[in-house]
């Protein structure tokens, strides 16, 4: 395996471990099993496991971001959007895993400081472009940025929630619940 290899192999595990154990429950001895290295070789491609928090922040962000820009290029009106938004959620819950910036947020005070930065980096994007959808519903400002924080928060519990009953149903429920709250 090459270095570009061995490094997104490396991400992709570790961001795996996070979402379903969390940031302090996982070591570079768990990575090095997972790919097939040696514990000094996940150093040579992280030298800190904040170097591996940041990186990993990043790299979810950028993909989420993407995924938001997917769902702006369908065209979609504010409640299909939303939908989809929550979709984004409900597919990490069906593989058994959470919101990977949630579960950082929910561990603040054991992530360094650069890693709890690129978490609320995560969800000020986030809430601003449920900002944005909302208000294509016709909320003003104030009352679109506050659903949005709202729905954010909701998602990111039912999330929990859902995991913790081991029921997607749940997730759905809530997810429904935020949605219709937005429009009324």
């Amino acid at each position: 395996m090459d270095r570009v290899d061995t490094r997104g192999a490396l991400l992709d595990h570790a961001t795996h471990l996070v979402r379903t154990r969390g940031y302090s429950a996982f070591s570079y001895a768990d990575l090095a099993a997972a790919v097939g290295i040696r514990k000094a070789s996940v150093h040579h491609h992280f030298s800190t496991k904040e170097e591996l928090g940041v990186a990993l922040v990043a790299r979810y962000t950028e993909r989420f971001v993407a995924r938001l820009a997917e769902i702006d290029r369908v065209g979609a009106g504010p409640v299909d959007a939303l939908e989809r938004y929550a979709a984004l959620y409900r597919e990490g819950l069906l593989d058994g895993e959470a919101c990977l910036c949630g579960v950082l947020a929910a561990e603040t005070d054991a992530v360094p400081p650069a890693v709890a930065a690129g978490v609320a980096e995560f969800f000020r994007v986030n809430q601003a472009w449920l900002t944005e959808v909302i208000e294509r519903g016709g909320l003003s400002v104030g009352a679109a940025g506050d659903r949005a924080a709202t729905v954010l928060a909701v998602l990111e519990g039912a999330v929990l929630v859902a995991r913790a009953q081991d029921d997607v149903a749940a997730f759905d429920r809530v997810a429904a619940a935020a949605i219709a709250m937005v429009q009324a």
